[in-house]
């Protein structure tokens, strides 16, 4: 049974993967409303993204880094 129905199976690969280089803990839910009609990003995959550096780009496209460069933050 495919869990993220609305959500490709390569991004949930992408995730995993990251998150299991990172030592961190992927959210559950990355689309709301996964079993219905919506797609927008959850608050949770957004701030997961924010704290780690992770790049949407990266991880729903496959294209470019792996990790936002943060310039000019400490």
């Amino acid at each position: 049974m495919n869990l993220y129905p609305e959500m490709p199976a390569d991004v949930r690969q992408r995730l995993d993967a990251f998150a299991s280089q990172t030592g961190t803990t992927p959210p559950e839910h990355v689309l709301i409303d996964e079993y219905g009609d919506g797609g927008a990003l959850t608050d949770e995959i957004l701030n997961y993204c924010r704290a780690t550096g992770l790049s949407l780009d990266w991880l729903w496209l496959g294209e470019g880094d792996q990790t936002v460069v943060r310039e000019g933050r400490a």
